[in-house]
């Protein structure tokens, strides 16, 4: 296999004799200008390699100190150094040797017998910068050529006491923050724990109030909101063609519409109690139907035509809007509009000690405060709970559903016309599919009278199920067709510029 990287010379130098041994194998290298391959057998597995070559023109001679400053790796470095170890040693043994590192390799200087520098930078990530920088007695370098008449020992003490002030300070906030940290972390935490015992008492206030004013609803609820209104609000104000079902046949149970057979339905009444009602009226009996009449047929061929397919999108998001404005009016859900500002304000004042937390390296406390961030910031945006009225309608239909399914025949033909009538609809409405089940089986059970209540409530549900099939048809139809037609439906820097650092190698 073949190791790829790079070896970016600084201007003016030179980097020859490029070597790679793996233990005491040899291995072969290839170079492409600055790209390397170094070629070994194998396949993907950690492995050492030993890369050694020569710089030349790497050092720069003034009139008092001889300085080499290299970046042995920079941005362009696509691989991670598990043990970054560099040492510079000078031609003879020496004293006065001054030496510091920048980005990746700053304090992992040390100066050792005889004037080594070893840069301990420990692991390396890839795509960091690293330069390293030192200066030693200019007579030790007899042949370099000058760069410059002029001493510059002075200005390098100057930069590197500069850096290390910056460093010790780094340190300091580095230091306070890891103190910090945890009583931070804490108040947090007991800031959450209130607001978790505050949610808590309030939803069992809510519970306990709507027990004790109004106990063991009827079996079919009484009807607060229109029933297209409580579809919407028991599925999470999800709204599609089962509720515009739903929706047609409660205008039948109002007798603001009548159906002379399964596929024929007549306006009787225009003044009705909610606006998406009219809504409704206009779209099908006017727009898609004519002279107040509707039929299945009308809806097939309105769907047909193409040019038709945005206006039933736009038409049937208006009603689903008056749908959703008709549970809104109704303030089922409780005003926390204070406690969700005051909670999203603290949200936010998270954010610059998260940046901090990372720019010092705290990386535990860091996880900690974004776990916090967005559990505090999600409460602003989602938190709504129920109202007594909202708890009363949901705890009541829900209690519906969970008793629908066990219901005997007996049960079911003790009930009202509209109790019937309702509960069908609703579970329609909602496809639960243990709920419809339980219509179906209803539906079977019904006596088929020639004349009476039982045989208008069986038309009923035969009527349910045609419309049921073409409102679903013409959903997918009319979406498809507009979303086909575009709608919208429901190198690195080194020291000193010029290159200088390594690319995976």
């Amino acid at each position: 296999m073949a190791l790829p990287g790079q070896l970016i010379p600084k201007k003016e130098t030179a980097i020859v004799d490029v070597s790679a041994k793996e233990g005491d194998q040899a291995l072969d290298v290839e170079q492409q200008v600055n790209e390397y391959r170094v070629y070994r057998s194998g396949s993907d597995e950690t492995i050492t390699v030993d890369l050694s070559y020569t710089i030349e023109n790497g050092i720069e001679k003034y009139t008092d100190v001889a300085r080499f400053d290299w970046p042995f790796f920079d941005q362009s470095n696509e691989s991670d150094y598990n043990q970054m170890d560099v040492y510079v040693h000078p031609p003879k043994p020496t004293e006065g040797v001054i030496a510091y590192g920048e980005d990746e390799a700053v304090g992992s200087e040390s100066v050792e017998e005889e004037g080594v520098v070893h840069f301990n930078m420990g692991h390396v990530d890839s795509g960091e910068n690293g330069d390293i920088r030192t200066a030693f007695d200019a007579s030790l370098f007899p042949n370099a050529t000058l760069t410059e008449d002029k001493a510059i020992r002075g200005e390098i003490l100057a930069k590197k006491e500069e850096l290390d002030e910056k460093q010790a300070a780094y340190e300091a906030r580095k230091d306070f923050f890891t103190t910090i940290s945890p009583f931070i972390i804490g108040a947090l935490t007991i800031y959450l724990v209130i607001l978790i015992i505050y949610t808590v008492r309030k939803r069992n206030a809510v519970q306990q109030e709507v027990e004790r004013r109004f106990g063991n609803a009827y079996f079919v609820p009484k009807e607060e909101m229109s029933l297209p209104a409580t579809i919407a609000y028991m599925n999470a104000r999800f709204v599609n063609e089962k509720t515009l079902t739903a929706a047609l046949l409660d205008l039948v149970r109002k007798g603001y519409v009548k159906h002379d057979d399964e596929e024929h339905f007549i306006v009787m009444e225009r003044n009705t109690d909610h606006k998406h009602e009219s809504l409704l009226l206009s779209w099908l009996f006017d727009k898609i139907g004519r002279n107040g009449e509707f039929t299945l047929k009308h809806l097939k061929v309105y769907t047909k035509d193409k040019k038709n397919h945005k206006a039933y999108r736009d038409d049937f998001h208006k009603w689903k809007q008056a749908v959703l404005e008709e549970i809104k009016g109704n303030k089922l859900k409780s005003n926390e509009g204070k406690l969700r500002i005051v909670v999203g304000i603290s949200s936010l004042l998270l954010l610059p000690l998260i940046i901090l937390f990372g720019i010092y390296g705290l990386f535990l406390s860091l996880a900690i405060m974004i776990v916090f961030f967005g559990t505090f910031f999600s409460f602003a945006c989602l938190y709504s709970p129920r109202a007594v009225k909202g708890e009363r309608i949901y705890k009541q239909w829900k209690s519906f559903q969970a008793k629908y399914p066990s219901l005997k025949e007996q049960e079911w033909e003790e009930l009202q016309d509209d109790e019937q009538k309702r509960a069908f609809i609703y579970s329609l409405g909602t496809n639960n599919k243990h709920v419809n089940k339980a219509s179906d089986k209803m539906m079977k059970g019904t006596p088929q009278f020639n004349s009476g209540t039982q045989t208008d409530f069986v038309m009923f549900m035969v009527i349910a199920a045609a419309i049921n099939h073409d409102f679903k048809e013409a959903h997918t139809t009319a979406a498809a067709a507009y979303s086909s037609s575009g709608g919208t439906p429901g190198g690195g820097a080194g020291v000193g510029g010029g290159g200088g650092g390594s690319g995976a190698f």
